[in-house]
C-alpha cells in the first residue's frame, strides 16, 4: 500500500509539472473513447438505414473541440458538448451521448466562472426532468429509475467538477502561502544582514574614533617635536650654541619617547579590546577627572609651542555630571588641544568649560600662518569625531573661524543626557 501511495504521489507531481502535456493527452484520450463508443456500440435508426457510422464524426469532432477548450473557454465547451448531444440524437443516438454530457458539465463546473457554473445547474435540472418524464407511460418504477439515472448522469460531473475546483483553489492558496512565507523568510534574512552590516559599520566608526582620539594626538606630538628637533638655529657656531642645540634635542627626544610609549600603550589597550572576541568595543581608559584635564593641558604645553589659558568648573559640579559625559568632555578637549598644537603652533588657546543647564566647552585660538601645519598631515576627521561625541548625548558642536580671525569651537552637551547611558 505504501508503494502504491508513493508511486501515485510521484505521478501526481510529474503531472503537475507538465500541465500542457496532460491537457492534450486528456483530449486525445477523450477522442479515442468517443470513437470507440460510436464504432463498437449500438447506434440509432439513421445508421440502420445505411448512412454509415461515419456520420457521427461531426458530433464527435464537436465534443472533442469542446474538450480541448475546457480550460480556456469552459462556457464554449459546454455549448459544443450540448450541440454534439443534439446532433447525435438527430442521427439516431449513440453510446457516446453520456460521455458528451458528462464531459461538458464537468468542464463547465470545474473551470468555469460563476455564471457558467450556474448554467450547468439549469442543464442538469432540464436533463433530469427529460429522463424522468420520458418513461412516465411505463409506470412508476420506470420514472424512479429514470430519475436516478438522470441524477447520476447530470449530477455526478457537476459534483466532481466542483470538488476538483475546490481542491485546485486550496492548492493554489497553499502555493501562494508558501511563496509568501518564502518572501517573508527572504525579507527577514535581508533585514538581519542589514542589521549586521549596520552593527559592523557602527563598530568600525567607534574603532576609528577611538584610534583617532588615543593615538592621533600622540603621533601628532611626535611629528611636531621631531620637526622642532631637526631645526638648527642660525646663531654663531659657538660651544654655547651647540650646547643649547643638544639640550633642545634631548628635550625633544624625551618628549618623543614619552609620546611613543603612550601611543604604544593606547594601541595595546585597543588591540586587547579587539581581540576579546564578540564582546562590544569598550572605550579606551581615560582619566576623566579635573586633574586629568589639567595634566592634559600641561603635557601639551610642555611638548609644543602653544600656551593654554584654562578655565575649569568646580570639582563638585564636574563630578556630578557622570563619567560618560566627563569622558566625552576629556575627548573633545584633547582633540581641541591636538588641533591647536598641530595647526596653530605658537598660538594662545583659550579653553573654557562651564557647567550650568548644559555643559559648555568654548575654545578659541589664533588661526595658523600659511604653511604652519604643513609638517603634520591631517585627515580632517577630528571635528567630525568631536561633533559625533556631542551629538551622542543630544548636544551639538560648532567649529568655524570668527570675525576676529580666530578659530572657535563651541560645544554644548545637556547635563541630563548623562543618565541615558550613551557611550562617548
Amino acid at each position: 500500500m505504501a508503494t502504491i501511495t508513493r508511486v501515485a504521489s510521484r505521478a501526481v507531481t510529474w503531472a503537475r509539472a507538465r500541465p500542457g502535456l496532460m491537457h492534450w493527452g486528456g483530449t486525445a484520450l477523450f477522442a479515442a473513447a468517443c470513437t470507440v463508443l460510436v464504432v463498437a456500440g449500438n447506434v440509432g435508426v439513421v445508421v440502420d438505414r445505411e448512412l454509415g457510422r461515419a456520420v457521427f464524426a461531426l458530433p464527435v469532432a464537436m465534443a472533442v473541440l469542446g474538450n480541448a477548450l475546457r480550460r480556456r473557454a469552459p462556457g464554449v465547451a459546454l455549448v459544443l458538448s450540448l450541440m454534439a448531444v443534439g446532433f447525435d440524437l438527430a442521427l439516431g443516438g449513440s453510446n457516446a451521448l453520456i460521455l458528451y454530457v458528462m464531459d461538458g458539465l464537468y468542464s463547465a463546473s470545474c473551470y468555469g466562472r460563476r455564471g457558467v457554473r450556474r448554467a450547468t445547474y439549469g442543464v442538469a435540472v432540464a436533463g433530469v426532468a427529460m429522463v424522468t418524464v420520458g418513461p412516465m407511460a411505463q409506470g412508476l418504477n420506470a420514472v424512479v429509475l429514470g430519475a436516478l439515472q438522470g441524477i447520476a448522469i447530470f449530477g455526478t460531473p457537476i459534483w466532481w467538477g466542483a470538488n476538483v475546483r475546490q481542491r485546485n483553489e486550496i492548492a493554489e492558496l497553499g502555493d501562494e502561502r508558501l511563496a509568501l512565507e518564502r518572501e517573508r523568510g527572504d525579507d527577514l534574512r535581508r533585514i538581519a544582514e542589514l542589521q549586521r552590516d549596520e552593527a559592523v559599520r557602527d563598530e568600525r566608526s567607534r574603532m576609528a574614533s577611538e584610534l583617532h582620539d588615543v593615538v592621533a594626538s600622540r603621533l601628532s606630538a611626535i611629528a611636531l617635536n621631531s620637526a622642532a628637533g631637526l631645526t638648527v638655529p642660525t646663531t654663531g657656531d659657538t660651544d654655547a650654541a651647540w650646547r643649547g642645540i643638544a639640550e633642545r634635542q634631548r628635550a625633544v627626544l624625551e618628549t618623543v619617547r614619552e609620546s611613543s610609549i603612550g601611543a604604544l600603550h593606547d594601541m595595546r589597550s585597543l588591540i586587547t579590546v579587539l581581540r576579546a572576541g564578540d564582546e562590544p568595543l569598550a572605550a579606551a581608559s581615560v582619566d576623566t577627572s579635573l586633574a586629568g584635564l589639567e595634566r592634559l593641558v600641561r603635557d601639551a604645553e610642555s611638548a609644543s609651542e602653544i600656551s593654554v589659558s584654562l578655565s575649569l568648573p568646580d570639582s563638585a559640579s564636574y563630578d556630578a555630571i557622570g563619567d560618560p559625559v566627563r569622558q566625552a568632555i576629556t575627548r573633545i578637549c584633547g582633540e581641541i588641544i591636538a588641533n591647536a598644537v598641530k595647526h596653530a603652533p605658537g598660538s594662545v588657546l583659550d579653553l573654557l568649560i562651564d557647567i550650568g543647564g548644559v555643559v559648555r566647552i568654548v575654545a578659541r585660538n589664533t588661526m595658523p600662518h600659511a604653511g604652519a601645519d604643513a609638517a603634520v598631515p591631517s585627515a580632517g576627521i577630528g571635528i567630525r569625531v568631536m561633533r559625533e561625541r556631542a551629538e551622542a548625548f543630544g548636544g551639538e558642536l560648532e567649529s568655524s573661524a570668527d570675525d576676529s580671525g580666530c578659530w572657535r569651537v563651541d560645544a554644548r552637551i545637556p547635563v541630563q543626557s548623562s543618565t541615558t547611558g550613551a557611550t562617548p
